[in-house]
């Protein structure tokens, strides 16, 4: 296949084929408040409750985004609540997605879905005896952008990928929830889900995983150097830190080409795919934004519920169990349990 002079157009819903569905929100924290802004400002879904172990702050986020229902407690059963969005911190998300697909409600859980792959295994039967629709909220995935990747992979623009290095590093003051080890702190299962879930979903399972871990003064790993090696010979390379603010950049290299991300690699904005003899390259552009693309996973999940689907057909819950058994491994390498 010769490189082309332009890159395909993302893959975009009819907005006639997405249902209005009724949402309920569990944890008011702040993922949740961007999940919400980019949800009433740029879609038809409508957020109708807001669920919180603090009564209080419930009520003060209800009122804040215009949200009817504040609820000091289980929300699961209400009846005008047809889907549900978990974002408590990690080591939560396990009991409340289980919570939810009992009381046989759809349910999109915050990255990570679970804190270790054995807890997705349990939740992934569960959805299955329930018949309930379940997907983790790996927002990235959702992207225009990520469609034009998949895209640009899947027609082999590249050729066969050899190497994927991804970085991803934020600083953090002491007393950030991401310091804490109850409330599943460090970088491993925040930051480092974007690095581990971008490698997996392009280059599959590792045969071996090689990783060594800092650790943060809390006693949380403070970040961590990974490596994935491949049979066929790929490798990726990847770095996750709470200790310093890093690049955040990726490269997919492939035997035809490369495509770099530059800055926050995860978010929206442009790429470009070069041909390894440098004579072509495509750029694909868009502006870069923070946390209004969200709304794109909604859209998605409403879409799936709309064709009687279980799982989505783009995050699949394979991926996301895959991305998990990937972490575990490099946690084990690293010494971090």
């Amino acid at each position: 296949m010769s490189f082309p002079s332009t890159l395909p157009e993302p893959d975009r819903l009819d907005p006639a084929s997405i249902p209005s569905l009724r949402w309920g929100v569990i944890g008011p924290g702040w993922i949740a408040e961007r999940f919400v802004a980019s949800v009433q400002k740029f879609t038809t879904q409508k957020i109708i409750g807001i669920e919180s172990r603090d009564g209080a702050r419930a009520a003060e986020f209800a009122l804040r985004f215009s949200i009817p229902h504040a609820f000091d407690g289980d929300m699961c059963d209400h009846p005008e609540i047809d889907a549900l969005y978990i974002a408590t911190p990690h080591p939560f998300h396990f009991d409340m997605a289980r919570r939810a697909l009992e009381a046989g409600k759809p349910v999109l859980v915050e990255k990570p879905i679970c804190v270790a792959a054995h807890e997705l295994d349990s939740l992934i039967a569960l959805a299955k005896r329930r018949d309930v629709f379940l997907m983790e909220a790996f927002w990235t995935d959702f992207l225009p952008k990520f469609s034009v990747l998949r895209k640009v992979l899947q027609d082999g623009l590249v050729g066969d990928v050899t190497s994927v290095l991804a970085d991803h590093g934020e600083f953090f003051l002491p007393d950030h929830r991401i310091m804490r080890a109850d409330l599943g702190g460090g970088p491993m299962l925040d930051l480092g889900t974007y690095v581990v879930g971008l490698a997996t979903g392009i280059l599959g399972r590792p045969d071996r995983v090689l990783a060594q871990t800092t650790p943060a003064e809390s006693g949380v790993d403070g970040q961590t150097g990974m490596l994935l090696h491949y049979r066929s010979g790929a490798q990726a390379v990847l770095h996750t830190t709470l200790l310093s603010h890093t690049p955040c950049h990726a490269v997919i290299a492939g035997r035809k080409g490369m495509i770099t991300m530059a800055g926050k690699f995860y978010t929206p904005g442009p790429f470009i795919v070069q041909a390894n003899d440098l004579s072509t390259q495509c750029v694909f552009d868009e502006p870069r934004s923070a946390y209004d693309g969200l709304h794109y996973q909604v859209e998605h999940m409403a879409w799936c519920l709309g064709q009687g689907l279980k799982q989505s057909p783009i995050r699949p819950l394979s991926a996301s169990l895959l991305t998990l058994e990937t972490m575990d491994r490099a946690r084990e390498a690293g010494r971090v349990i």
